[in-house]
C-alpha cells in the first residue's frame, strides 16, 4: 500500500513539475520566433489563480478558400493573486465547414509575456506553439497542429503579463487550415498603462472596424 501510494505520488509530482513554468517570449533575432508551449494547471502555478475582472464573448465568421463557418471567442481578464494581469482567449464550439490553425493577438507591444495554455479547465484542443513577433510588434500567434474543427472547442490559452491595467485595445484574428482562409479583425482586451472609462471601451471597438485594414498584419505560414 506504501509502495503504491509513493508510486502515485511521485507521477504527480513528475506530472506537475513537467508542467510548471509557461514560456517566456524572448526577442526574435528574424521577423518571428516559434516557442513550444506544453500546459499548465494552478496546482503547478498557484500565481495563476485569481479574480476574474472581465469575461467577453466575441461572435466571429470566416468565408473563403472554401470554407465558411462561424464561432464564437472567449476573452477573459484574470488579476492574479500577485496583482498582475493574465489574458485568457478560448474558441467556442465551431459550426460550418473548416477548422482553425492559428489564433493571432495584438495589443501587447512593450510588455514582457509569457505564455501558455490551461489544461485543469474547458476545452479539448490545445495549441502547440506560441510565435511571437517581439516586444515591439506586440502580436502572438497561437498555432495548432491539431486544428479546431466543427463541434471541437480549444482550451483556455494565455498571456501572463507584468501589466496592472488594461483596456479593449487589441486585436484578434483567426487563420484557417486552408491559405488564404482568415477573419476580420475584432477588439480583445490588452494591456494599458492607465485605466480606461467604460465609454472609451466602447468608442474603441467601434474605430476598429474603421481602421482594420491599415493596421492588419498578415498571418505568417505554419513551418
Amino acid at each position: 500500500m506504501n509502495t503504491r501510494v509513493s508510486i502515485l505520488t511521485l507521477g504527480c509530482a513528475l506530472f506537475i513539475a513537467s508542467h510548471a513554468h509557461a514560456v517566456s517570449l524572448t526577442e526574435p533575432v528574424g521577423t518571428f520566433a516559434d516557442f513550444a508551449i506544453t500546459g499548465t494547471t494552478v496546482a503547478a502555478r498557484p500565481e495563476l489563480a485569481g479574480t476574474v475582472l472581465e469575461d467577453m464573448i466575441s461572435n466571429f465568421s470566416i468565408t473563403g478558400a472554401g470554407e465558411t463557418f462561424t464561432g464564437q471567442i472567449q476573452n477573459r481578464v484574470v488579476r492574479s493573486i500577485d496583482g498582475t494581469l493574465d489574458f485568457y482567449w478560448r474558441i467556442m464550439p465551431l459550426s460550418g465547414t473548416g477548422d482553425i490553425s492559428a489564433f493571432r493577438v495584438d495589443g501587447f507591444a512593450g510588455y514582457t509575456l509569457d505564455a501558455d495554455f490551461r489544461i485543469d479547465g474547458l476545452g479539448t484542443v490545445a495549441p502547440d506553439v506560441a510565435r511571437y513577433f517581439g516586444s515591439v510588434d506586440g502580436a502572438v500567434n497561437f498555432l495548432f497542429s491539431n486544428e479546431v474543427g466543427i463541434g471541437q472547442s480549444s482550451n483556455f490559452f494565455f498571456l501572463d503579463t507584468q501589466a496592472t491595467h488594461y483596456a479593449l485595445t487589441g486585436q484578434f484574428d483567426l487563420l484557417c487550415a486552408n491559405t488564404g482562409c482568415i477573419s476580420s479583425l475584432y477588439p480583445t482586451f490588452a494591456p494599458s498603462a492607465v485605466p480606461l472609462p467604460a465609454a472609451v471601451w466602447l468608442f474603441g471597438s467601434g474605430l476598429v472596424g474603421l481602421i482594420s485594414v491599415a493596421r492588419r498584419r498578415t498571418h505568417q505560414p505554419k513551418e
